[in-house]
């Protein structure tokens, strides 16, 4: 049900396919995050890499969070999703100068410009989880920009920079749509291969995007802390995944609560040492 706002002729407006409504940007924005919610509770199952363990049902951290260093998570995919929202509005308007206002009210946004609201939800998801756990467990470092293998700093950011006991971990949060597998070939007398799987779609890619994270922020810390290890694990919101969990060549797939349990395993870091790498990671990875 919408809020009873009358929305006047050329005034920015969602169209809600499923009940063929009108609706204003702040009733868009709330059914957003209510259709993530509620696609979290019934599709994760279990913690993946966690048997055993249940669902966590997903609760959306509003936009004024407190900033906690650099902000609360998904800051660079809602602005992607701003940027791209306000070039279709002006490319609408320009191309319709008397009807652009009625066309963008009535038409869905691409999927390639939702899917960035989306993914931002997602991210600020995961930054509420991790952000629990910092002080006794976890120094937290959110949506920091990423750097290129010649050390300048790149245009992608890292989702979350976590350090932990047990080593740093950068944290990818990932919102696609349908059920996780990991498939497998291959065995003793070809090589073994391992592919990634969700809704029936190739997904392997992302762990290549991940693995350039890794390799930029383990190349960074080798100059100063060489000795701590550095990982990388794919965090789904609104995802399938498998009852008894998965892996990827050594990368973790897990929802929020799996992610927990991951980053809270013992280790040789104390809290102090545990500072100071986040600070330098800080300096050398800048908040995006």
């Amino acid at each position: 049900m919408g809020c009873s706002t009358e929305l006047p002729i050329g005034i920015r407006a969602g169209w809600d396919a499923a009940s063929r409504t009108v609706r204003c940007l702040a009733c868009v924005d709330s059914l957003l995050a209510s259709d993530l919610a509620d696609e979290a509770v019934r599709a994760e199952p279990a913690d993946a890499a966690v048997p055993g363990a249940a669902a966590d049902a997903i609760e959306l951290p509003s936009p004024q969070t407190a900033p906690l260093a650099g902000g609360p998570g998904g800051g660079s995919a809602m602005r992607e999703y701003q940027r791209r929202s306000e070039h279709r509005d002006q490319r609408v308007r320009a191309a319709h100068p008397k009807l652009g206002g009625l066309i963008l009210a009535l038409s869905n946004e691409p999927a390639s410009t939702r899917n960035w609201a989306q993914g931002a939800a997602g991210e600020r998801a995961v930054a509420a989880t991790l952000d629990e756990l910092v002080g006794d467990h976890l120094t937290v470092l959110h949506d920091r920009v990423s750097r290129r293998p010649d050390g300048r700093l790149s245009r992608a950011n890292i989702d979350h920079l976590v350090v932990s006991a047990s080593g740093v971990w950068v944290i990818d949060a990932k919102t696609h749509r349908g059920a996780l597998e990991v498939r497998r070939s291959g065995g003793l007398f070809s090589p073994r291969l391992e592919k990634l799987y969700i809704g029936g779609r190739d997904k392997s890619p992302l762990l290549a995007g991940l693995g350039i994270q890794v390799a930029a922020v383990r190349a960074e810390l080798a100059t100063v802390h060489a000795d701590v290890p550095v990982r990388g694990a794919l965090c789904f919101v609104g995802t399938e995944l498998p009852w008894f969990g998965d892996s990827i060549d050594g990368v973790p797939l897990v929802g929020r609560r799996g992610l927990a349990k991951l980053l809270k395993r013992d280790g040789d870091l104390t809290s102090e040492d545990r500072d100071a790498i986040a600070q330098f990671l800080a300096a050398r990875f800048p908040a995006a």
